[in-house]
């Protein structure tokens, strides 16, 4: 049974109500922190080309969903949207959440002027992959991510001293507040 489903802008009031959601996300996704959750709802609420939206229930959030400008590819001129994190609680799937969350993103699109969307899918998810499919989206590219550091250690001619004392500095400037202040205004 569909049910009727209304999108809108997430808000930083939104972030109990987006526990459950995170619950099962985090079930997927081990080790996820919510501040990951926190981060991108003040992104959301503070950059232009990026919206985070909510799927709501009459009053429960039953979706979510990253929107954000994008380049489609190398070769295409025009700005896309990309459609990341998208999820739907199980137990409202097959209820037309996902299309409601995706006329978002059309919308977008439209404000934008985008003509292209792109959406992030895990590659395990067979049942998100088949969903795409019969909208038209189809594979166009193999995402591959890694840390820079990973990368950095794997193909790197530097001396090795020299990527470990890199990498002390960058801890230091992601744990200690004065120091990024100093970093962020090149001093």
């Amino acid at each position: 049974m569909k049910v009727a489903i209304q999108v809108r802008d997430v808000v930083l009031d939104d972030l109990v109500s987006l526990m459950p959601i995170w619950e099962e996300i985090q079930a997927e996704t081990p080790g996820l922190a919510v501040d990951a959750l926190l981060g991108r709802i003040e992104l959301s609420l503070s950059q232009n080309g990026f919206r985070m939206v909510v799927a709501l229930d009459a009053t429960t959030v039953v979706g979510v969903a990253c929107v954000g400008l994008t380049d489609v590819g190398t070769w295409t001129e025009t700005p896309g949207i990309q459609v990341s994190g998208l999820h739907v609680l199980s137990n409202y799937r097959h209820r037309g959440v996902a299309k409601a969350i995706l006329n978002a993103a059309l919308q977008s699109a439209d404000n934008w002027g985008c003509s292209s969307i792109v959406v992030s899918v895990p590659p395990q998810s067979r049942d998100a992959n088949r969903f795409f499919a019969r909208l038209g989206f189809a594979p166009t590219a193999t995402h591959r991510v890694t840390e820079v550091a990973i990368l950095r250690k794997k193909i790197s001619v530097e001396p090795r001293h020299m990527v470990v004392a890199r990498m002390r500095r960058r801890q230091e400037v992601v744990t200690n507040p004065e120091i990024m202040v100093r970093h962020a205004i090149g001093k």
